[in-house]
């Protein structure tokens, strides 16, 4: 009875993380729907909180299971870093440029979609052969992180101002960490740590250039950064 109950404890686990890697994967199409610059710190928001959704589940399991707590302690540092830190960061940055929405796409936003469907699509066909991938569930966890990867570099490509792109560049990241996870089950916690540090390094750094930027040339339109050569 106790086997049982362990397996099914499993299988509405898996069911669980399969449902939330799906959720991350309409958060990315969410934010490349969005024209708003405001929205696309709402949409990074949202993808992180389903990642350290994930990661606390995660968690849970690895608690009862192998007794390791790092993994709730970064689900923590997730929202704490990722839902909360950064988020305002861009918001306070978003409050001090000029433009609030982007305008320069190289396609309209329905033409954009259907590429980010292609993108899943590669993704699937590109994971379909690999070994080591076991079970349906897996699969398709490890396909909607993998795309996640692809949209989210596909949004920088797509806009031009330095906002979007460092949030093209959070949801790359994002992407990358959650594939991690899903493949190791927890990577070790020195090297989450390392991630969190550099990628808040990066937000700081970029969040200066964009001020410096928006004071040059009252733009954020990443063209510009060849002008602030010295």
């Amino acid at each position: 009875m106790s086997d049982f109950a362990a397996v099914s404890d499993l299988a509405v686990g898996s069911k669980i993380l399969e449902t939330l890697s799906v959720l991350i994967l309409l958060s990315a199409f969410l934010l490349m729907a969005n024209k708003r610059i405001n929205s696309y710190i709402k949409s990074f928001r949202l993808q992180s909180f389903l990642i350290a959704l994930t990661a606390g589940i995660m968690g849970i399991r690895s608690l009862f299971n192998e007794g390791r707590w790092d993994i709730l302690i970064v689900c923590v540092l997730i929202i704490a870093l990722k839902v909360i830190l950064i988020p305002a960061r861009l918001s306070k940055t978003y409050a001090n440029v000029r433009y609030k929405v982007e305008k320069d796409f190289i396609w309209n936003i329905p033409i954009l979609i259907l590429v980010c469907c292609g993108l899943v699509v590669f993704s699937y066909f590109t994971l379909a052969g690999v070994e080591g991938i076991s079970g349906e569930s897996s699969n398709l966890q490890l396909v909607n992180s993998v795309s996640v990867i692809w949209i989210g570099l596909f949004f920088m490509i797509s806009r031009k101002k330095a906002i979007g792109q460092i949030i093209g560049f959070l949801v790359i990241e994002n992407g990358l960490y959650i594939t991690a996870m899903l493949v190791t089950h927890g990577m070790p916690f020195i090297v989450d740590l390392g991630i969190f540090i550099d990628l808040l390094t990066f937000v700081m750094i970029m969040g200066l250039i964009t001020f410096r930027l928006n004071d040059q040339f009252d733009s954020i339109d990443t063209d510009q950064l060849k002008n602030l050569k010295g």
